[in-house]
């Protein structure tokens, strides 16, 4: 449109004035001659105004971007140790599980570390133990000296106080009549102890006489009676077979041997389970008889002891005042000796305990020298960290490790990166539906959610082009997806149902709103040949509210709208220029 022209004209001039053209048109289009109608026809045809035929649809906003299909998980395999790869079991493309071993080091030289470090480390276990042994043998000594050294002090200072009281009570005891309570009462218990071990003895001889001569052997005499008749049936098999057939008769003859293996096992067990039951037997007589004789010697001792406690009471109390007052004497004395070895037994403790040791350093310095060791010939085992696809390998056999050796990643996890404008960054939220195309997979849509924004911009510091990488992560991968393929990621902002929309060249807004332009229902051109035709009707002017806008379409609605008509899709444009308002399949 030429600059100025519609300000002269306003927006329903500017139309009028088309459609009065395109009467005009059709006017000299009737009165010219045949040849010239047809070509003035071929160039209206040609200038035509195109309309779309309005009906209600599904309108979809989105984001297209390409991108890459990438795994949500990838694991990079590294080996601490410097010494040469041994053996590879994989190859690109093998699937792994967690745990799997994938390479070995050759760690020949390492397992004789390890034996070293191994032998050293018991040295040092062993001197720590000698070490340990010596101070706690020390340690306990000076314990167990001090605790004698306080028991004797106590026992002599209560010597003293029991030697002050015997002197006192020397001379009633000498008068007092032997008491043998104590040891009638002895006596007693070890008669009574002595009769029940007896009868124990008499009773184990019979268990043991029932197991010598009476042993039921019933389940073992079944079990030679069944394997002698499976021997006996073996042998006439053998016997009913012909020598001449060698398969046979050998078969034949291996089953006689079988059973007449089980049938010595039958009598061996029977052998055993009756020897074990004398011995058994046996061994609780021995044990019964051996209490019976320790009940019969603790019962003569009781007698003894009581024999004996008579005559010592007799002789003791001749010489007790005599040695009372001499024992009073010596448990003063003694009592001062014992003080004196209390303080020396403390400071020999104290001694023994501020004795440091050295060996239990070494020890520990040999065990994480081990444990150093052990840790490496376990990595010299190369495993797969996680289940996945081996997608690159630079580990080679002979070649010590360096840097990466094995990628795996999650096949089952994917995503695919891509990169969006900044603009459309207020459209993205994570969880929002997303369709996946690749060029393996042809027309097939795949689901996926947005998954990932990244909070700082991708693109080279100072871009006039800002990107942020997003990442869409597949909800039902499917097996034709491999990782590094290229993939189109359709981001579904909105989603508008059963509604008008028309493209956006046909839409019109100026201060007074936004308005789409119909063609008119009655036909624009009448009359017959000679005939003055009919005035152009104007076309409808639609006031439209509108809303969900995409790329080439524009959701719109009002009360004028209605299926079937016929929007021109460029009013301000063709109408100015004389075309004729023609129908486009666009939308219908």
């Amino acid at each position: 449109m030429k600059k100025g022209f519609g300000k002269k004209l306003g927006k329903k001039g500017k139309i009028a004035l088309a459609i009065g053209i395109v009467a005009v048109v059709v006017l000299i289009g009737v009165i010219s001659t045949h040849s010239a109608s047809a070509k003035k026809a071929e160039a209206a045809a040609a200038s035509a105004v195109e309309t779309v035929t309005l009906k209600k649809s599904d309108l979809t906003q989105s984001i297209s971007v390409s991108g890459v299909v990438q795994s949500a998980k990838t694991t990079n395999i590294y080996s601490t140790l410097n010494y040469p790869v041994k053996e590879i079991f994989v190859e690109v493309g093998d699937t792994v599980e967690a745990g799997d071993v994938i390479a070995v080091l050759d760690t020949a030289n390492l397992e004789n570390d390890i034996a070293q470090a191994e032998i050293n480390y018991k040295s040092a276990k062993d001197s720590a133990a000698d070490e340990k042994r010596t101070l706690n043998d020390s340690v306990t000594n000076a314990q167990t000296s001090l605790a004698a050294a306080k028991i004797t002090a106590e026992q002599r200072a209560l010597a003293v106080t029991n030697a002050e009281k015997d002197l006192a009570t020397a001379r009633l005891d000498a008068l007092k009549p032997f008491d043998s309570t104590t040891y009638d009462r002895a006596i007693t218990d070890t008669k009574i102890t002595l009769d029940r071990k007896k009868s124990d003895a008499v009773t184990t001889l019979a268990d043991y006489s029932k197991a010598r001569y009476s042993f039921d052997d019933y389940k073992y005499q079944n079990a030679i009676t069944d394997a002698q008749i499976a021997l006996d049936r073996k042998q006439q098999a053998l016997d009913d077979t012909d020598p001449a057939d060698e398969k046979a008769y050998d078969t034949a003859q291996n089953a006689v041997d079988d059973a007449q293996r089980t049938l010595d096992r039958a009598k061996t067990e029977l052998t055993r389970a009756q020897d074990d039951a004398v011995k058994t037997a046996s061994d609780k007589l021995d044990a019964a008889n051996k209490a019976r004789d320790d009940a019969q010697r603790a019962y003569n001792k009781a007698v003894q002891d009581k024999t004996r406690a008579a005559a010592d009471n007799r002789e003791s109390n001749s010489k007790k005042m005599e040695s009372a007052e001499k024992a009073l004497a010596d448990a003063k004395k003694q009592l001062e000796s014992a003080q004196n070895s209390v303080k020396n037994a403390e400071n020999a403790l104290s001694q023994a305990e501020a004795k440091p040791g050295s060996a239990g350093k070494n020890v520990e310095l040999q065990s994480l020298s081990l444990e150093k060791l052990n840790r490496q010939l376990a990595d010299g085992e190369i495993v797969a960290e996680s289940s996945g696809v081996i997608t690159a390998i630079s580990a080679k056999v002979g070649a010590t490790p360096q840097g990466v050796l094995f990628v795996v990643d999650n096949k089952d996890e994917l995503y695919v990166s891509a990169r969006v404008k900044e603009y459309n960054l207020n459209s993205l939220a994570i969880g929002q539906e997303i369709l996946i195309t690749t060029d393996a997979t042809g027309s097939q849509k795949i689901s996926a959610t947005l998954s990932y924004v990244s909070p700082k911009a991708v693109s080279e510091a100072g871009s006039t082009s800002v990107e942020f990488e997003v990442r869409a992560t597949l909800t039902d991968p499917d097996e034709a997806i491999k990782i590094g393929m290229n993939a189109f990621m359709n981001i579904i902002v909105e989603i508008k149902e059963n509604v008008y929309a028309v493209p956006v060249s046909t839409i019109v807004t100026n201060e007074k709103g936004s308005f789409i332009y119909a063609a008119p229902e009655e036909p624009s051109n009448g009359g017959g040949r000679g005939k003055k035709p009919k005035e152009a009707p104007e076309p409808i002017e639609i006031p439209v509210t509108l809303g969900l806008k995409t790329s080439t379409s524009v959701e719109i609605s009002g009360a004028g709208l209605k299926d079937g008509l016929q929007i021109l899709t460029d009013p301000e444009g063709k109408l100015s220029d004389g075309s004729e308002i023609s129908a486009n399949p666009f939308g219908g």
